[in-house]
């Protein structure tokens, strides 16, 4: 049997229900939209489940009805993350991690299931279940590691030991090319969750993680498992080691240096595919399609290069404990921007964006490094809205002047879920806020709020809005506050799925 790291078998039998037609009624009795309270009780029932000795056909039978009661929860609480999207309010921080316990205790129980069925022994057991079970225990991994990198939560202790364990088990018994109907075959779900692993998925906005599991998903196939005694040289890739508990790592990897247990994990087939899919997409662009086809190279051209060589740090970082202050979201730092004011000096009322409510005030973080072009912070975000590609203004209390224009380049939820940890890259000084409208106008356009990015001189002027607006020359009436004046964008500067950065110049230039 695979030596899985499991709770031990404590629970008294006659503390908690295992008849299952009382667990079928009491889990219809939950209240589901209650999704704190409904989340907390299937959490606790899940792991009394795992640590009761039971057998394992009653076991594996009250799981299924616990599962029943999880499709009709959990779509609730996702959409409940998903409206928020982002982990700015401690209620979201909450039911984040609430999610992560839940699918954790849902992936115990199915190993707790599998290991009781794998200790059975008879000679009519049948083989056909118990792959099955190992099928749907690798399938519960994959969600589990799913579900923590949407909510951009640390995956559970001992998660890459047990995926490792279950795979080696099943390629022992022959298993690896065998799955469930219509999925993915033991092999292939392991390959995904090691890609998984790889993936910098708190870097992606909810939108490119969706994008990227299905890549994963669909290449992952195509990737390799070379045991490293058969390398006939040192290569530099990642390094999967079977016995520790780690997703897989890139090093330097040398047979003479490590033991059984320890593969490459080749990715050449997929890094080709995700290059000629690059290719084809660049060829395709043109002006209408143009955001949307560089959101998809931006992602691809991550994938190609952290699947062939992760980032490194480029600057030294240093430490400190200093306190900053950030403002989040472009309406965010217009208006703070604008003497905490949505009316911009020179235009009326009735030209000006429609009255909102002033923005949630600027919340404190500690700096835990810094470098010359970003720092990590830590904290409590109150109600701003941190995440990976965020928009952040980041001020030194009562240093207006020394204010810099940044982007959340990562995000990442501390274990306990009180704290939220984030990378900040400048990209530049204290911005300008303005209006901005397209000079040809469709019905129900009006002014946006717009930054005017500080840039050295002689170099292009860049403004910043949020969406999608950009169309090479496109026009637009620009009001800074001072004058107003006709603009066209030439060149699309750098952009996140949550706005774009454009060079621009007088309309007379062009």
């Amino acid at each position: 049997m695979p030596p899985l790291i499991l709770p031990e078998q404590t629970m008294d039998p006659l503390l908690i229900d295992t008849q299952p037609d009382s667990v079928a009624a009491w889990l219809e009795r939950l209240p589901f939209t209650d999704l704190p309270e409904c989340g907390r009780l299937l959490s606790q029932s899940l792991q009394n489940l795992s640590r009761v000795p039971l057998d394992s056909h009653l076991r594996h039978k009250l799981l299924k009805l616990y599962l029943k009661a999880v499709d009709r929860y959990y779509p609730l609480l996702e959409n409940e993350i998903r409206q928020h999207d982002s982990l700015g309010t401690p209620k979201v921080r909450q039911l984040a991690l609430l999610s992560v316990e839940l699918f954790a205790m849902i992936f115990i129980t199915f190993k707790q299931t599998l290991h009781d069925r794998l200790a059975k022994r008879s000679l009519l057991d049948r083989e056909h279940p118990k792959i099955e079970l190992m099928a749907y225990t690798m399938m519960a991994a994959r969600q589990l590691l799913s579900i923590s990198q949407q909510c951009y939560s640390p995956i559970t202790p001992d998660f890459w030991y047990d995926c490792h364990q279950l795979h080696i088990f099943a390629c022992s018994r022959g298993w690896q090319d065998k799955g469930l109907a219509n999925d993915d075959s033991i092999q292939t779900i392991y390959l995904q969750i090691l890609l998984m692993g790889l993936t910098p998925s708190n870097r992606l906005a909810p939108t490119e993680q969706a994008l990227s599991r299905q890549l994963i998903f669909d290449l992952a196939a195509k990737a390799r498992l070379i045991p490293v005694e058969a390398l006939t040289q040192p290569v530099h890739g990642y390094l999967v080691d079977q016995q520790i508990d780690s997703p897989p790592r890139f090093l330097p990897i040398s047979a003479s240096k490590l033991g059984p247990g320890c593969f490459l994990l080749d990715l050449e087939p997929l890094r080709d595919i995700l290059e000629k899919s690059r290719e084809a997409l660049q060829k395709a662009q043109n002006n209408r399609q143009q955001g949307l086809m560089i959101d998809e190279l931006q992602l691809l051209s991550l994938l190609v290069e952290e699947w062939h060589q992760p980032k490194r740090r480029r600057h030294p970082r240093l430490k400190t404990q200093t306190i900053i202050e950030i403002v989040a979201t472009l309406p965010g730092i217009w208006f703070h921007r604008n003497d905490l004011s949505w009316q911009l000096p020179g235009i009326a009322a009735e030209e000006d964006t429609p009255r909102q409510r002033p923005p949630p005030p600027p919340c404190l973080l500690a700096i835990s490094n810094q470098s010359d072009n970003g720092l990590q912070l830590h904290g409590q975000p109150r109600d701003q809205s941190l995440r990976a590609g965020e928009l952040l203004l980041v001020t030194p209390p009562n240093q207006p002047e020394n204010a810099k224009l940044g982007i959340a380049r990562w995000v990442a939820l501390r274990a306990d879920g009180r704290e939220i940890e984030c990378g900040v890259e400048f990209i530049g000084g204290p911005p300008r806020p303005a209006l901005a409208v397209p000079s040809i106008t469709h019905s129900g356009d009006s002014f946006q709020f717009v930054l005017l990015l500080a840039t050295p001189a002689g170099m292009p002027r860049l403004l910043l809005m949020a969406g999608r607006p950009y169309s090479q020359l496109r026009e637009f009436r620009l009001h800074d506050g001072e004058w107003e004046s006709l603009i066209r964008v030439s060149r699309l500067h750098a952009q996140t799925p949550l706005f774009q950065i454009m060079e621009y110049r007088d309309s007379e230039h062009f």
